[in-house]
C-alpha cells in the first residue's frame, strides 16, 4: 500500500499517540519504526535478488528480533555473498519475514541512506545502539 505523504504524516500522528497510551504493544512499536523511515520496500519484489545466506546465529537473530520489537537501531556487520563486501552499519529494523527457508531483515540503512534487505545469515554481528547515542543522533 503505498501513502502519501500527508497521509502518512497523520498515520504516523495516531500512531503516535497510541504508543503513548500503550508503548508496550509490538505492532505500534512496528508501525511507527516503518512510518518513521518511509515504509519500507514491498519484501516481494526482492525476492528474484535475494541472497540465500547461511544458517543465521541464533543470538543474532534474537538480537535483531528484540530491535524489531522495540524499534531500537542495530549496529551490524554484513558480508553480502555476491560480492564477498563487508560493511559494518547502523539500520532501522522494521520487520524480520521468512521466505524461501531463510529469515531476511527488512531494515533503513543509515549507510545507504535507503531502505535494504539483509539475508539473517549474512549478518557475523550485531548490536544494539545505546539509547543514548540514539538522542545524541537525533539533536544533529
Amino acid at each position: 500500500m503505498e501513502l502519501t505523504e500527508k497521509e502518512r504524516a497523520r498515520l504516523k500522528k495516531l500512531v503516535e499517540r497510541a504508543r503513548e497510551e500503550d508503548p508496550a504493544d509490538e505492532v505500534l512499536a512496528r508501525l511507527a519504526a516503518r512510518l518513521a523511515v518511509g515504509g519500507g520496500p514491498s519484501f516481494a519484489k526482492y525476492a528474484e535478488v535475494l541472497e540465500p545466506g547461511t544458517e543465521p546465529d541464533p543470538e543474532i537473530l534474537e538480537r535483531i528480533r528484540a530491535a524489531v520489537a522495540a524499534s531500537h537501531r542495530l549496529a551490524i556487520r554484513y558480508t553480502a555473498r555476491s560480492t564477498g563486501e563487508t560493511t559494518e552499519r547502523v539500520v532501522r529494523p522494521f520487520n524480520v519475514h521468512f521466505y524461501d527457508g531463510r529469515e531476511y531483515l527488512e531494515a533503513f540503512c543509515e549507510l545507504r541512506g535507503a531502505d535494504r534487505v539483509f539475508a539473517v545469515g549474512n549478518i557475523e554481528e550485531a548490536r544494539a545502539v545505546p539509547e543514548e547515542t540514539e538522542t545524541a543522533a537525533r539533536r544533529d
